[in-house]
């Protein structure tokens, strides 16, 4: 017969004692309901948990939910959640998260009576904790230096990155609460680290066009093509390295973006969906980026003739000089290279995408066209991230008021309250 005891407002505890092989054992479990709700309701819920507990203890069910600490759940939320439903890079930053920090700071307590404070109390010291390397140390590099190499200064977590260990703990919270573990998810009341979202970085006009100057220069042909799909039309990294000469409607000039390349340590280079369902799209080709897609088709058949068995090319666009597929950070870091060389220090991959949409949206192309064409669920998140894009609107607008100004006046401003002084004596003079 299963115990229900009232324990407070909104607070009941039901249990059950059990026999085993390892003698009686008590298994209890702790409700919470709203201290709104009427005590009567309360008690008809506490007593249907009650009557649930001892069904699942006569079946002899696995470990009760009173006994799952936090560690063992994170074990069956990566197990039966995480790895079969989310892509291999989600698993690989959520296992890293619950693995570094979350579990040696929290997995030792029982799941049901992880506490609000306790939350806080985790996040706190994260604002406090130093950044963890991942680099190896020098004696397991593949180069090792004779030279003594100074230890780099990581510095303190970033309140982005303790965000990330926020919203992986209530995933994984909200998970048990859906799952029935928990009655409620402590982070409910656990307010999420505040973080500025840095202004997206672009370039202007003139530096587009001087970086397309620099980059006709450069006879990588894979990098080329690499630099030009990201700066005219808009993808992203791993849409990028995913492309295949296949994915060009020669006749139409456009491409087909369907697939990302990405990466984790376990799995290597492999191809995923899109980011999004909007990630995957049709996209119009300028006609410089076709007349390059060509010279890349045309290169790959001669150096197919040339090197015979050596050639491995499978229609990547962007490849290695034998076509074998390109890891899929390396345009990033070649990137890296050319824009510190050519005087674009601190330029990103990345924010060749972003100079894509600003020009664009500058140019008066509608919000609606730029976020289809760069992969954006809808318009809004389009708006929200290339808000500075619309400083030439702005100053178009100061142009068009300042007209009205002049049509008004006849001249470039208006009268001064000087100019408009009037005399008050003149109001009251007797002009009879």
């Amino acid at each position: 017969m299963a115990t229900i005891e009232h324990r407070g407002p909104g607070s009941w505890r039901i249990g059950i004692r059990t026999s085993s092989e390892e003698g009686r054992k008590w298994i209890r479990r702790t409700l919470n309901f709203p201290e709104s709700m009427p005590l009567s309701e309360q008690r008809k819920r506490a007593e249907l948990e009650a009557a649930k507990l001892t069904v699942a203890a006569a079946e002899g069910r696995a470990v009760p939910a009173s006994a799952i600490t936090v560690r063992d759940f994170a074990e069956i939320w990566l197990k039966q959640y995480v790895e079969p439903q989310c892509r291999p890079t989600t698993y690989r930053n959520y296992k890293f998260f619950l693995v570094s920090r979350i579990l040696p700071a929290l997995g030792d307590i029982r799941l049901q009576r992880l506490t609000v404070m306790q939350c806080v109390s985790f996040f706190n010291d994260l604002g406090s904790a130093d950044k963890l390397s991942s680099a190896l140390p020098p004696q397991q590099r593949k180069r090792v230096a004779d030279r003594a190499v100074p230890p780099r200064q990581l510095g303190k977590l970033s309140p982005k990155t303790i965000r990330h260990y926020y919203q992986c703990l209530d995933a994984m919270l909200g998970k048990a609460v859906q799952w029935e573990y928990l009655d409620r998810n402590p982070l409910d009341k656990v307010n999420p680290p505040k973080v500025r979202k840095p202004r997206v970085k672009s370039l202007d006009d003139a530096q587009a066009v001087e970086l397309l100057r620099c980059l006709a220069l450069d006879d990588r042909m894979s990098f080329r093509c690499a630099v030009l799909l990201a700066l005219l039309c808009g993808l992203r990294l791993s849409e990028v390295g995913a492309l295949r000469l296949d994915d060009v409607d020669w006749e139409q000039g456009t491409i087909n973006v369907s697939r990302a390349l990405n990466y984790t340590p376990a799995l290597g280079n492999y191809i995923d969906d899109t980011k999004s369902e909007a990630g995957e799209r049709v996209v119009t080709l300028p006609a410089g980026m076709m007349a390059l897609l060509y010279e890349t088709r045309k290169y790959h058949q001669e150096m197919a003739q040339l090197l015979g068995d050596r050639w491995r090319g499978e229609g990547r666009i962007v490849c290695n000089w034998d076509g074998t597929p390109m890891h899929h950070d390396t345009p990033s870091k070649q990137f890296r290279k050319f824009a510190d060389a050519h005087g674009f220090e601190g330029v990103r991959f990345h924010d060749l995408r972003h100079t894509h949409a600003s020009i664009l949206l500058a140019n008066n192309i509608d919000a609606v066209a730029v976020a289809s064409r760069i992969g954006h669920s809808d318009a809004t998140t389009t708006l929200r991230v290339y808000a500075h894009a619309f400083r030439r609107r702005d100053v178009e607008s100061g142009l068009i008021m300042q007209d009205l100004i002049e049509r008004a006046y006849g001249t470039d401003a208006p009268p001064t309250p000087a100019d408009m002084r009037i005399d008050l004596g003149d109001l009251f003079t007797d002009h009879d």
